[in-house]
């Protein structure tokens, strides 16, 4: 006689059941889970998907004179990136400027800067910096050199002030062959070559690439923008110090200029609040 044994009672469908439960529970608490976030982001007004931030106005369209008076002038064209180096940056959205401080001698250290903004309106890529991507083609940096410094009281766009961190990354003197555009044929060995940057991030100002990235996927942002801000000391190789107040200067004049092509932080969150309110005019 023969035992028929049912197939819910043979350990392999017993296995199969209970894995069909746990898809069913796991289904379960992901379709909770959903819901969860729908009502997390309409009750408390956060944002997990962000959205594209576009530009105020294309990068090109910064002024060509900073300062009122005019303290810096644009020299030359704008620079275009190899489109090799445009993929690896991972946006078009950028500007390469020179500028000459009318203030100072063509043979006086600080008359040429080097002005690189880089624009991302999702947080979908790494910022750059030149600690990685310098030392990529080449140069060495002097790493103890490495100093955080803030830019008080810089007016904004909209006639507030804001207090801007920096980092300052500076690198060994390297004679002719290697990135010549920035470096003369020879240099003293006690002087370096200077680069500043700061990003701006969902109307923030943070020095790194780590605050970037906490800064900008805050689940109460409903954007994740940010804007990479970098000045080197063009030609010219030269204390730390000496390179931060130069810096500094120039930050002072052009930001309120910068922040005319970048998003409108403040009307950007009051529009996705629901509660527009009116700006301060600039001066």
């Amino acid at each position: 006689m023969t035992t028929q044994v049912s197939p819910l009672s043979s350990p392999y469908a017993s296995m199969t059941k209970r894995a069909v439960i746990r898809a069913v529970l796991v289904a379960a608490v992901i379709a909770v889970s959903l819901v969860v976030v729908d009502l997390l982001e309409v009750s408390l007004r956060l944002t997990f998907d962000k959205p594209p931030a576009p530009l105020t106005k294309p990068l090109p369209m910064l002024k060509d004179e900073l300062g009122n008076p005019v303290r810096y002038r644009a020299a030359g064209p704008d620079e275009n990136m190899d489109p090799e180096v445009v993929e690896v940056l991972g946006t078009k959205d950028y500007l390469l400027r020179n500028y000459r401080d009318l203030q100072k001698k063509p043979s006086e250290l600080g008359n040429k800067l080097a002005l690189n903004l880089n624009y991302y309106s999702m947080g979908s890529a790494t910022p750059h910096v030149p600690e990685v991507c310098w030392a990529g083609s080449g140069l060495v940096e002097k790493t103890e050199a490495r100093r955080r410094f803030t830019v008080r009281n810089v007016r904004r766009k909209d006639g507030t002030v804001v207090d801007i961190p920096m980092r300052m990354v500076s690198f060994y003197p390297k004679h002719q062959g290697d990135m010549p555009d920035l470096l003369p044929d020879k240099a003293a060995d006690n002087k370096l070559l200077n680069v500043a940057y700061t990003f701006e991030v969902n109307g923030q100002y943070v020095a790194t690439p780590k605050e970037v990235i906490s800064t900008f996927w805050k689940a109460e942002n409903k954007y994740a923008y940010h804007t990479k801000i970098e000045v080197t000391i063009k030609d010219a190789y030269c204390d730390p110090a000496d390179a931060e107040q130069i810096v500094s200067d120039f930050i002072r004049e052009a930001i309120p200029e910068i922040e005319q092509c970048l998003p409108d932080a403040r009307r950007l969150n009051e529009e996705s609040s629901g509660n527009p309110t009116t700006l301060p005019a600039a001066p």
